[in-house]
């Protein structure tokens, strides 16, 4: 149930307006009636406004008797939503040590990170990595043999360190 609901909150964030039981589940490759199951208790949880649209048959409609009313569903509080299906970070960490030092020095070397913040090489060198494929630094030159790093300013998240969990995730192609 736990990653049903990870996977359908996912297809849920993307989305901008409208959408339905069946637009999830195809994206999902989740059945429909365990997608409707979610979205209920999203429902009840106060996360997902629900719509109920009747279709108007015209005159020529072979359709008898009463129509079948279609549900649709919309995010109520996108700040709720994410707070509570957005990714969680642990406090004073390593990363945020590193993050630090990088928002507030003019540039550094993955040496400046690993001695101020006492994590190992290859840690500061794996951050710095992936801060650089994300696009939120970039080397600006060498110190002696060392690479020279340096916040992109116009990249900056702000005094929380950016998620990297997308870029972890992503497959070479």
């Amino acid at each position: 149930m736990r990653r049903r609901l990870k996977t359908i909150s996912k297809a849920i964030s993307l989305k901008n307006g409208f959408f339905s039981v069946k637009q999830i589940s195809k994206e999902t490759f989740i059945g429909s009636k365990d997608v409707q199951i979610v979205l209920d208790r999203l429902f009840r949880e106060g996360l997902v406004e629900r719509f109920d649209l009747i279709p108007n048959p015209g005159e020529g409609s072979p359709l008898r008797g009463r129509p079948k009313k279609r549900k649709i569903y919309q995010l109520a509080d996108k700040k709720k939503f994410k707070e509570r299906f957005g990714p969680r970070f642990k406090q004073n960490t390593a990363a945020d040590r590193m993050w630090k030092i990088i928002r507030y020095r003019e540039s550094f070397t993955i040496r400046d990170l690993v001695v101020l913040c006492g994590v190992g090489k290859e840690h500061a060198r794996w951050f710095v990595k992936m801060l650089a494929k994300a696009g939120f630094i970039s080397p600006f030159g060498f110190f002696g043999r060392s690479v020279q790093w340096g916040l992109i300013r116009l990249r900056d998240p702000g005094p929380k360190r950016p998620f990297l969990g997308d870029i972890i995730g992503r497959k070479k192609a």
